[in-house]
């Protein structure tokens, strides 16, 4: 069987996530990202002729794209995700974890461990097409599935040759912790499992703190999901902390990420762990803002480990700059890795 791959955007860098899959004589788009600050190009829809769209999770880079898709063509995303499209959008079900056929094509998800509602994708054709999205195996809420072998695997490298694990992460963070802070964070990522760490760690360290309600709402929601697409044991947790009074001046502040600034935030100083565009780039080198990463992306050792249990022959590193240094770290006895270009890589 014929297949054809085209990265339209994400290869070398953070940049829009948009991946053409032609097989069966039917074309897939995966992923439909927007820029994630001005001045990204967002060319990739320009022109573009696919039978349906298949969006992994609702983070701009993923999603901001459709609204340069034709309102017609089929769009394919889970329920959590379909909140976050444009308003009157159609859509039709992904499911959270199972099978089904789009234009014929047979579709594998799981759980991707990064956010609300996301999922990988794994397409049933030449031995296996598989696209992480943005996945995470070390989520404290959100599993990550075990996906089925793939001949070809198209990976969340955001991190590049990056290996640190997450307990070093929460350990660099709370150090932190000790001035008035503000976290601003995606809502229906990482937002989720900082605030029980938070919610844990707070006592012990003598500070308040408080969730903003675009947060609240996503542990909410969370809470909404069937069980099985949580981790075990965290749902009393969530429940104490939504049901607790909260305090009217704290400390810290756990926020939807509304591209803050720090004149928003006089009497705190910001604190990112994820992504930083350029404008905040700028800001960390000028010392008005600070970033200690918290890990919701594949990190080296991680996609190592997914390569060997896929059988991959061909894998390509999305969204980092580090190509060559990752696709020779993940080189296997089993096959050869795909040459690629590279940019930057994401926080």
């Amino acid at each position: 069987m014929s297949l054809r791959i085209e990265v339209l955007s994400g290869l070398g860098g953070k940049a829009p996530a948009a991946i053409l899959v032609e097989a069966k004589g039917k074309r897939l788009l995966l992923d439909a990202g927007g820029a994630l600050h001005p001045g990204q190009s967002n060319e990739w829809a320009a022109g573009l002729d696919v039978d349906a769209v298949l969006i992994t999770h609702d983070h701009i880079d993923h999603i901001g794209g459709v609204t340069a898709l034709p309102g017609e063509l089929p769009l394919y995303c889970t329920s959590p995700v379909a909140a976050a499209l444009p308003p009157g959008r159609d859509w039709r079900p992904l499911p959270e974890r199972g099978e089904c056929r789009i234009a014929g094509i047979p579709v594998t998800t799981g759980q991707a461990g990064h956010s609300l509602g996301g999922v990988w994708l794994h397409l049933g054709v030449a031995g296996g097409v598989f696209y992480s999205g943005d996945a995470c195996l070390e989520s404290l809420l959100l599993p990550f599935d075990e996906p089925p072998p793939a001949r070809v695997a198209l990976l969340d490298a955001s991190y590049g040759i990056y290996d640190v694990p997450q307990a070093q992460c929460r350990e660099a963070i709370a150090r932190r912790l000790s001035e008035p802070r503000v976290l601003p964070v995606p809502a229906s990522g990482r937002a989720l499992e900082m605030a029980l760490w938070l919610d844990t760690l707070a006592p012990r360290l003598g500070i308040t703190w408080d969730l903003d309600s675009v947060c609240r709402k996503g542990l909410e929601a969370l809470l909404e999901l069937p069980r099985s697409l949580r981790r075990v044991g965290g749902d009393a947790a969530i429940r104490q902390l939504l049901d607790a009074p909260r305090p009217t001046s704290p400390s810290l502040w756990l926020v939807a990420d509304r591209d803050d600034d720090p004149h928003d935030w006089p009497a705190h100083r910001l604190l990112h762990t994820g992504y930083l565009t350029p404008r905040r780039q700028r800001q960390r080198v000028a010392g008005e803002v600070d970033w200690q990463r918290w890990n919701v992306h594949l990190r080296l050792s991680h996609l190592r480990a997914l390569v060997r249990q896929l059988g991959a022959r061909q894998v390509v590193p999305l969204f980092t700059t580090d190509v060559r240094e990752v696709n020779e770290l993940l080189m296997t006895p089993s096959g050869l890795m795909m040459a690629t270009e590279g940019s930057d890589a994401a926080g």
